[in-house]
C-alpha cells in the first residue's frame, strides 16, 4: 500500500460519520476513495466536540450534493489508529439516511474515483472496504476482512 499523506486534521481525535443511503431498489451508495484505496459508504469527519448530525448534513451536501432531511443513528463505535506514530481516536457514528432532497452526484472526484449504488452482495465482494463499511456490514450480521485476497 502506498504511503498515505495525512493532514493535520487526520492526526487529531475526531468524530467520523458514515451514511447508509439507499436508492429505490435498495442498493447502497458506495465510493471508491482515492487517498486510502478502499470502497466506503459516504463518510466525513467533524471535530471531537462538534455536533455529529450537523457534520453529517454538511458532509453529504459537500460530497454528494444532497440535503439529509430525515436520518437516524444506527450504531456507534470507537476506533484507534496509528498515523505518523500518533494514536488517533475516531468516534464513528453510523447513520441511515431515510429521506433526502437533491440529486446524488460525485462532487469530490479528486477524493472519490467512483460513486455508485451497489447491492449488498456486490459490496461484500469488493476487494478492499473501509472500517466504517465493515462496521455497517457487521450490523447486518455479515463479517469479512477489510481486504480480500
Amino acid at each position: 500500500m502506498p504511503k498515505i499523506n495525512y493532514t493535520e486534521e487526520d492526526l487529531e481525535d475526531h468524530n467520523g460519520m458514515g451514511a447508509v443511503i439507499k436508492d429505490d431498489k435498495g442498493q447502497i451508495l458506495v465510493q471508491e476513495h482515492v487517498k486510502y484505496g478502499f470502497w466506503t459508504l459516504p463518510v466525513g469527519k467533524a471535530k471531537k466536540d462538534s455536533d455529529v448530525k450537523e457534520g453529517l448534513k454538511k458532509e453529504l451536501l459537500e460530497e454528494c450534493g444532497i440535503n439529509a432531511v430525515k436520518f437516524r443513528e444506527i450504531a456507534k463505535r470507537d476506533y484507534y489508529y496509528t498515523r505518523n506514530k500518533r494514536k488517533v481516536l475516531v468516534m464513528v457514528h453510523l447513520f441511515e439516511i431515510e429521506k433526502y432532497e437533491g440529486i446524488i452526484e460525485n462532487r469530490e472526484p479528486e477524493k472519490h474515483r467512483k460513486q455508485l449504488f451497489m447491492g449488498l452482495k456486490e459490496i461484500v465482494k469488493l476487494p478492499y472496504l473501509s472500517d466504517i463499511t465493515l462496521f455497517y456490514l457487521e450490523t447486518l450480521g455479515i463479517k469479512r476482512k477489510a481486504k480480500l485476497k
